[in-house]
C-alpha cells in the first residue's frame, strides 16, 4: 500500500468500472437523464452515486468514511492516456479481429516491431488487456529461450 496516498490511517478505494458504454443510450433504472448520451459531471456524479449506493449496502461505513471522492469519465481517462481511446481501457477494440495475431496490427506479431532489438508489449499487444504482464511475460519469455539465441 502507497502510503503517500491517504491520511495516517486512511486508505483508497479505488473502483473501476470498465463495461460502461461510451456513449450513453438510456438508464434501465429511468434515474439518470441520458440527455445528449454524453457523460458529463452530473452523470458521472449521479452515476457514481448509485454505484457507492449499492456498495454501501455491503460495506457498512462506506458513506462515513469516504473523507473524498474524483470521478472520472471517459473524456478524463483519455486525456490522462492517449492509448486509451474514447477511455477505452483495454486500449482499444476487443473483437476477435483484434486478438492473437491481428493485435496490434497484422504485419506485427509475435510482439516484433519492424525496429530491431524492440518489442511491442502491453494492453494494446496480444494476450490483450486484463491480463497484467501477459505481454512481457510472452516477450521475456521468448528472449530466454535457447531457439531465440540460436539465431
Amino acid at each position: 500500500m502507497d502510503k503517500s496516498r491517504a491520511p495516517e490511517g486512511q486508505s483508497i478505494l479505488w473502483i473501476q468500472l470498465q463495461e460502461n458504454p461510451r456513449i450513453i443510450v438510456g438508464d434501465l433504472a429511468g434515474e439518470i437523464d441520458p440527455g445528449d448520451g454524453s457523460w458529463n459531471q452530473e452523470r458521472l456524479h449521479a452515476y457514481a452515486d448509485r454505484v457507492l449506493a449499492q456498495l454501501g449496502e455491503q460495506i457498512s461505513n462506506l458513506h462515513s468514511a469516504t473523507l473524498a471522492k474524483v470521478v472520472l469519465g471517459p473524456v478524463q481517462i483519455e486525456a490522462m492516456n492517449a492509448n486509451l481511446v474514447g477511455g477505452d481501457p483495454y486500449s482499444g477494440d476487443c473483437r476477435i479481429d483484434q486478438y492473437a495475431v491481428w493485435r496490434p496490427l497484422s504485419h506485427a506479431t509475435g510482439h516484433r516491431t519492424p525496429i530491431k532489438g524492440l518489442w511491442h508489449i502491453g494492453a494494446s499487444t496480444h494476450p490483450g488487456p486484463g491480463l497484467g504482464g501477459g505481454s512481457g511475460y510472452l516477450v521475456a519469455k521468448r528472449l530466454l529461450s535457447k531457439k531465440f539465441y540460436q539465431k
